[in-house]
């Protein structure tokens, strides 16, 4: 659990990162981890003077488990409004029980992020640009590893080839901080870190 940027904050698990953003009244959750997660979010919100009833939103980057095994007992315990992207609505509720209250589409704007929809790794996919700090989350587009950037393996994603061209499409994103899921925050060089990561793709 760690400051990372600004206004942004890591709850960092055993295996996942998940994200979160306060700033003025909005506290922003970025992905709701593992089943145990949920006690390290906590655990953090109360270090900042805050509890789940502050939380504002919930953006889900896609529905794997471990990005929403936490979601229902931090939507049971607040009023946050959850968001995704459409194609992952339906697998989210399978998943995890919980309703998406806020469909997102590419290009939109939502509490400050705008949605790059990325899919490959799964149909909904998506990538959120923070406008204020240009820090981009990528959910498991790509993972970081000793300080550089990989794909994600490719048995993880349904459709490998399209997850790369995924990557590829960010390189017209302008961003600086690279938020993975996996690994460590990359500060300054994420462009720099991902267009490395393109060139050894092409």
């Amino acid at each position: 659990m760690v400051h990372v940027y600004e206004d942004i904050h890591l709850v960092k698990d055993s295996y996942v990162n998940v994200y979160l953003i306060v700033r003025g009244a909005d506290v922003v959750l970025i992905d709701a981890g593992l089943e145990s997660t949920w006690s390290l979010i906590k655990d953090y919100l109360n270090t900042l003077g805050l509890t789940f009833k502050d939380l504002t939103a919930v953006v889900i980057t896609h529905h794997h488990r471990d990005h929403v095994g936490s979601l229902k007992y931090v939507v049971q315990n607040s009023n946050a409004v959850v968001a995704a992207h459409v194609d992952e609505i339906e697998l989210i509720k399978s998943r995890s029980g919980v309703n998406v209250n806020v469909a997102l589409r590419d290009g939109d704007m939502f509490k400050g992020l705008k949605v790059v929809h990325t899919p490959g790794h799964t149909p909904g996919h998506i990538c959120l640009l923070d406008l204020k700090t240009k820090s981009l989350f990528v959910g498991d587009l790509v993972v970081e590893e000793n300080g550089e950037l990989n794909e994600i393996p490719h048995h993880y994603s349904i459709d490998p080839m399209k997850n790369r061209e995924a990557i590829k499409k960010l390189r017209y994103v302008d961003f600086n901080n690279l938020m993975p899921s996996h690994g460590e925050p990359l500060l300054h060089v994420g462009k720099e870190k991902l267009e490395e990561l393109i060139t050894k793709l092409v």
